[in-house]
């Protein structure tokens, strides 16, 4: 296992938990992604590059529309240690039926009685349950492939910070009124979050990814304190605590 870092064949990242690693961001790579969850294309999105990992402030856009060129930060690997592939999950999917069995308790248990989990109810107050709303997308690496090394998509490549983000953003727009709706459960609400809400892609962990409201993600990533007020965000304080689903990373 001594090559796993460095040198092909790179790992799955399967492969990676079986030799009981864990997989990060890479510090010149995925710690320094300023990634808004908006626009149809990587290209509109907004992603930028950070000057540092907690300084949102200063960045460089990742893709220059005036040279045409994607930021050199691109053919970076994404992950340390690098890895052949990844499955990707969002992590607020992966909770949203549980959260919304948690919010829709109380309510159940009084219309149905204190004998009822109501674990087959498929509506409550109007909402309905989310079932099956957990996806995953697989991002096959096609980085570290020499000149007349073949294609990429074998253990020879690693995933590069582009292979991620151009297969991953697409994907997340699709699913972004579904991420909308799982955030508010997760605040204690039933309706969706509104359409406009201006989001980021947390990639603290890049196989379940976590999805911040934009004020929130700069001031988790500034490591500034939350202040708590009459009118506080029960996410919003417990947010530098929270962790992903757990068994996705």
């Amino acid at each position: 296992m001594a090559d796993l870092d460095s040198q092909p064949p790179y790992p799955t990242l399967a492969e990676l938990r079986a030799a009981h690693r864990h997989m990060l961001p890479s510090a010149a790579g995925g710690k320094l992604l300023f990634w808004p969850l908006d626009g149809p294309t990587l290209e509109t999105s907004g992603l930028a590059v950070m000057a540092g990992p907690t300084n949102p402030d200063v960045r460089a856009p990742y893709y220059d529309a005036a040279m045409g060129a994607y930021h050199p930060i691109s053919q970076l690997p994404i992950s340390e240690p690098r890895v052949s592939s990844i499955t990707v999950h969002v992590s607020e999917l992966a909770d949203w039926e549980g959260n919304w069995e948690e919010a829709h308790f109380d309510l159940i248990a009084d219309e149905e009685g204190d004998d009822s989990s109501g674990v087959d109810r498929i509506e409550c107050g109007g909402m309905e349950r989310p079932v099956g709303k957990d996806a995953s997308i697989v991002v096959m690496g096609t980085g570290g492939v020499t000149e007349g090394g073949g294609g990429g998509g074998g253990s020879g490549s690693f995933v590069t910070v582009h292979d991620f983000v151009a297969a991953v953003h697409p994907w997340l727009m699709g699913l972004r009124s579904d991420i909308l709706g799982a955030l508010a459960t997760l605040n204690g609400e039933d309706a969706p979050l509104p359409a406009e809400t201006e989001l980021m892609v947390n990639v603290h962990t890049l196989a379940s990814l976590m999805i911040d409201k934009r004020a929130e993600w700069i001031r988790h990533t500034k490591k500034e304190p939350v202040a708590v007020s009459s009118g506080f965000d029960l996410r919003e304080l417990l947010g530098q605590n929270r962790v992903p689903h757990p068994g996705l990373f």
